[in-house]
């Protein structure tokens, strides 16, 4: 037994517009690059005022541990270069990210 319905036959047969999505607007970054951050632990009895580096880290987990052993922090460090985009008709600053 067919179950009736409370749309009519054409409803069905309609199609409603969908609107395009929308692409996200980029932050100035390259869409393309990943950073890749380096990590340095603190030099021991540095004052916290102006950032003093001592020995790299190979990851952050190596970072953590080893900074946890000696009481103190560590620092994560990413690098990028300025570059100007001159397509529009004002220029725009953007960041590209140094790949070491």
């Amino acid at each position: 037994m067919p179950v009736p319905t409370t749309e009519p036959a054409e409803a069905k047969n309609s199609q409603t517009p969908t609107r395009p999505l929308r692409t996200p607007k980029q932050d100035g970054a390259s869409p393309t690059a990943t950073p890749t951050a380096r990590f340095f632990l603190v030099k021991p009895g540095a004052t916290g005022t102006t950032p003093v580096l001592d020995r790299e880290c190979a990851t952050e987990a190596e970072a953590m541990a080893e900074a946890f052993k000696a009481g103190t922090s560590y620092y994560t460090v990413t690098e990028y270069r300025a570059v100007v985009d001159c397509t529009g008709k004002q220029p725009q600053f953007k960041k590209e990210v140094v790949k070491k």
